[in-house]
């Protein structure tokens, strides 16, 4: 699919422009002031479709939201029905959005017990992603968590650990900072969250992009190898991750609408195996 080049909306249904200034202003509370005071809140009550729709409704009338909105989220609810996860990793999940649509989503396919955990550094945003999920009647499967992101992921990876449990994740959803898509995917590897069978979706990868992440995900076993060996026993601060540069992944590009209504893309990596070291 060819991309559309677009300097302002292309439909009237979308979301109002993203500003200089886009999250953190008030907006976050006055969502969910506009969710729980909405005249139509018992409809909206423990459907997650509704509360979707309202997220939307004041997206479109009221502020810009940074969520991954209803067009490339379709992308990944798709997925989400042809693989049936049992597991789902989002790091950065602002008002919950993607948590309420793809957590609904897991349960729609009927995986016993599935469990999805949204990272999220900002208390504010945490506070509203829990009491969305609550009112879209979603708290039995999504799992608001907040704390740094690279803290969290070994707090996970040590739990698991602790009671003998696989530190493996079936998906993992990068939102977050975009500069740390890649530094994350590594600590991801170091902890075995993402091992062959995981698929990582990473937002975002027109509208900015993010060549590094593209470049890392896409790069041959001798190429990461070649990277990696030189700082093998260097001494670190635990900031930055190596990865392992034996898993193989495949992946793809899939362009799909922005809530702006511009286009953008996410890129689907799937873990396929580990290569022995040579």
């Amino acid at each position: 699919m060819a991309a559309i080049a677009t300097s302002t909306p292309i439909s009237q249904g979308f979301y109002k422009p993203e500003e200089n200034i886009f999250c953190n202003d008030g907006r976050e509370d006055q969502l969910l002031q506009f969710i729980t005071t909405h005249p139509n809140l018992s409809a909206i009550r423990r459907s997650p479709e509704a509360v979707l729709a309202a997220i939307d409704e004041f997206a479109r009338t009221k502020d810009f939201l940074m969520n991954v909105g209803p067009h490339k989220g379709t992308i990944i609810t798709d997925i989400i029905a042809t693989e049936r996860p049992n597991s789902i990793l989002e790091i950065g999940g602002y008002v919950g959005y993607s948590a309420i649509m793809f957590g609904n989503a897991m349960r729609n396919t009927g995986v016993p017990n599935p469990r999805y955990i949204s990272l999220e550094m900002n208390p504010k945003f945490a506070a509203v992603s829990r009491a969305l999920v609550e009112v879209a009647g979603l708290s039995d499967v999504v799992d608001i968590q907040e704390g740094p992101c690279r803290a969290s992921l070994q707090r996970l990876a040590a739990d698991s650990a602790e009671l003998g449990l696989s530190t493996k994740w079936d998906m993992l959803f990068l939102d977050h900072s975009k500069i740390s898509y890649l530094n994350d995917l590594k600590l991801a590897e170091e902890l075995g969250i993402v091992v062959p069978g995981s698929i990582v979706i990473a937002d975002d990868m027109k509208r900015p992009g993010n060549p590094m992440y593209s470049g890392y995900v896409r790069a041959d076993i001798a190429t990461k190898a070649e990277a990696y060996m030189p700082f093998v026993g260097c001494l670190s601060d635990g900031g930055i991750s190596l990865g392992n540069p034996y898993l193989v992944y495949q992946t793809m590009l899939l362009e799909g609408l922005e809530p702006t209504g511009h286009m953008d893309a996410v890129e689907i990596s799937r873990c396929v195996r580990l290569v022995e070291k040579k």
